[in-house]
């Protein structure tokens, strides 16, 4: 399954791959696509994961925010 998530708090391309590597840590994940401008990313994951598993996880990686898009 797909879905489509706003990000915050990304300002380079450095940011981008930390948070695209972050987020590839979790088992469920089996891709993440992760845009600068806008700061958005399409996951493709195996499993449903929770908004909060997801928030917790970028934590790791620094000042980012996640928020699952209404279209989802």
């Amino acid at each position: 399954m797909k879905k489509e998530y706003d990000l915050t708090g990304m300002s380079c391309w450095g940011c981008v791959n930390s948070v695209r590597n972050t987020i590839l840590k979790l088992t469920e994940i089996q891709e993440a696509e992760v845009g600068l401008n806008p700061q958005r990313a399409i996951l493709t994951m195996n499993k449903n994961v929770d908004i909060a598993e997801l928030q917790a996880q970028l934590k790791t990686a620094g000042n980012y925010t996640i928020r699952e898009l209404a279209s989802n």
